[in-house]
Parts: structure tokens; sequence; C-alpha cells
């Protein structure tokens, strides 16, 4: 018998309003002196600015750092620091899609080690936790509101890194995501089902995680969809939200795969929305997984997906059914292609050599060298 780790995630305050508690939740943490970490875009629209609104009702003193975009550079995450230092604050509220959670988590890094620079840390754990952090998402994709991981561009290499840092509290909000346009909506939403699909086909088994996985599946394909046609619908919304928040704990405990290497790749090199990247890898990784995984873990999946499958059935024709329920779903939410984006197989096949440094890639099936790297690319390619 396999004995398996349950990731302890931070305390998570979920539900329509939530946000309507930060200000207390950060006096309990002990901040006085707030900065707010977030993305220009969020104060203009009104977003980032309600969480201030309640952070200073409550007695705080806030000081806004909105340089967060997309990617999280890490240069950007080195003036967070400076900024923090300048005004002698206590607390990070992060309020932003996953590169904004995922910057403020770098910040608390280099204050907690008393650095200066992210890049002195990407290859360590969580040595220190000096800082205290409270996210709060304002899109349903990458669950880095519950999650240990930032994952960090570096500026000079290009490449992904991923450090640790794990939030002291989350609050999700789905009153935060309402103005999010559909195609964001979209992309977002696919980056919840990979993080589902990979949590299960990986090697790292753990049932724990399977459970969300499973469920984080079924909750996307049923609602998904509605979320981007009716952006106002409230159901909608707390599920995706819930979906998401699954997605976070399920790859908290089992990782992702060989999908999220390329997304972390080719979005780095191209700087793909990372939720596109990850639309774009799913398919390949159900029939990457047929040929080198578990085909138990395609059966899980499949379950999770309501689609039926026999013991006598083909493993991979199993993951070609699983990988054109993903493409049918891309249909339906208007998800443009790689072609349709304007990249080669040739731009695609450019990033394979540096599939091997993604932090995901080691969690893939098998022992996958460039031949297999090149298949998958192809396929992913072809397929939509």
């Amino acid at each position: 018998m396999s004995a398996y780790i349950w990731n302890t995630f931070c305390p998570t305050l979920f539900g329509t309003g939530a946000s309507k508690e930060v200000g207390d939740k950060a006096r309990e943490l002990g901040m006085h002196k707030v900065m707010v970490c977030t993305e220009r875009a969020l104060c203009e629209f009104g977003v980032a600015t309600q969480v201030i609104d309640v952070l200073e009702e409550a007695g705080l003193e806030v000081f806004v750092f909105d340089q967060c975009v997309a990617d999280a550079p890490s240069d950007i995450c080195d003036e967070g620091a400076a900024y923090i230092r300048k005004y002698e604050i206590d607390g990070v509220v992060a309020v932003g899609g996953g590169s904004t959670l995922d910057t403020a988590k770098a910040v608390c890094i280099i204050i907690s080690q008393n650095g200066t620079t992210i890049r002195d840390y990407y290859s360590i754990g969580e040595a220190e936790h000096e800082m205290k952090l409270i996210t709060l998402c304002t899109t349903s994709g990458t669950g880095s509101e519950i999650s240990q991981w930032a994952v960090i561009g570096d500026v000079i290499t290009g490449a992904k890194e991923m450090p640790i840092y794990k939030p002291d509290m989350a609050i999700v909000d789905p009153v935060l995501t309402y103005s999010l346009p559909a195609g964001a909506t979209a992309s977002t939403g696919m980056d919840v089902l990979a993080h589902c699909v990979e949590a299960l086909t990986n090697r790292n088994y753990n049932p724990y995680g399977y459970i969300f996985g499973k469920e984080g599946i079924k909750l996307t394909l049923r609602w998904l969809p509605t979320a981007v046609k009716e952006p106002e619908n409230e159901k909608a919304r707390e599920m995706m939200a819930l979906a998401a928040n699954l997605g976070g704990m399920a790859i908290s405990a089992c990782g992702c795969q060989i999908g999220h290497s390329f997304a972390q790749t080719f979005g780095a090199k191209n700087h793909i929305p990372h939720g596109l990247g990850c639309a774009w890898g799913l398919p390949g990784v159900l029939t990457y997984t047929a040929k080198y995984g578990e085909r138990q873990n395609l059966e899980e999946v499949a379950e999770a997906m309501g689609i039926v499958s026999s013991e006598d059935m083909d493993t991979m024709k199993l993951a070609e059914i699983l990988a054109g329920r993903v493409v049918e779903l891309m249909e339906e939410l208007e998800i443009k292609s790689i072609r349709e984006s304007g990249y080669t197989l040739a731009d695609c096949m450019s990033v394979a050599d540096r599939f091997e440094h993604d932090g995901a890639f080691g969690n893939s099936p098998g022992e996958p060298g460039m031949k297999e790297i090149a298949e998958y690319i192809e396929y992913t390619y072809q397929v939509y």
C-alpha cells in the first residue's frame, strides 16, 4: 500500500460578498500598513477599489502597488519588494488574476528572506514566512489564491520559474469576477479544466487530489459556457469560482504535467495568456497519457466528464473521445486555435527544448524525451 501526503491548504473564505470581510481578516493577521498588490486596470475599472475601500474602512493604512502585469515578471516582483521597504509595510493583500497573486507571493518571498530579487529564490522552498499575505482572485482560473506555487517570468532568461510561498488566507468572492470579459472568462475557465485533468492524469496519484479534480471537471463543463455567454449569471460565476479553487487544490496535491509545460514555455516566449496556452495543450495531455500513463486515470476523467467507457474500449480511442470533448468545448467557447492565432508548427516546436526546465514536466507519465515532446507538440498543433 502506498502512502499519500494531504496538502494543507491555506484557510479560505468563500462566497458572494466575502471580500467585505477583508479588513477584519487583515487586522486578525496583525496587519496595520497594507500594500494592495494589483493591476492598474483593476483600479480603473473599480474592482480593486472595492477591496481598498474595505481595508480603509477597517482603519488600515493602505498603499497601492498597481504595477502587476501578465507573466509576473521578475523585475516587477523586485520593485514590489522595494515598495514594501520604502513604506515599511507589514502585510500584503493581493487583488487580481494569477499573475498578480504570484507577484505578491514573490514579493513576500523576497521580504521574508531579507533579499532584493526573486531571482535568488527560484530553487528553494518557503524557508521563512515573515510577511502575511491575503489573496483575492478576480478570475476563475489559476487557483493561485490557495496554492503555494508562484509562477514567475524571468526577464533575463525568459523562462517560467516556480518559487514557493503559501498565502495566509484566501478570499474567494465571485463578485470580483463579474466584470471579466467573455474571452478572458473562457480562457481562464479552460485553465481550471486543465488543472483538474492534468492532476488526474500525471504520475502523482493522490486520491485526495482526485476528489477535487473530478468535481472541478464536472463544475467546469456544466457552468463555464453559461459564465461566458451570461456574464451576469451569479450562479455560474460562483460555481466557476468554486471550480477554480478546487482546481488549485487538485494541483497542489498532485501537480500538473506536459500540458502546462507547453503553456508555460510557449506562453513565456510569445506572451500568450496562460489559460489560452493551457486550453491548446489539454487535448494532447489525454492522448499522451494514453501512450505513457495509466488507463485508470483516463477512466477517472471520463467519469467526471460523463462519458461512458467500457473495459474493452481501446485506451487511445478513449483518450481521443476525451480530447474531442475538450475540443468541442473550445469550439463552443469560440477560443481561437493556435493556427488562427498566427502561429506555425515550427513556432510551437521552437520551445521543445525548454520543456525539461519547466516545473510541471517532471510529473508527466513515462520518461519523456525530445521524441515524445515533439509528438505531443505536433498533435497539439493539429488537433485544434
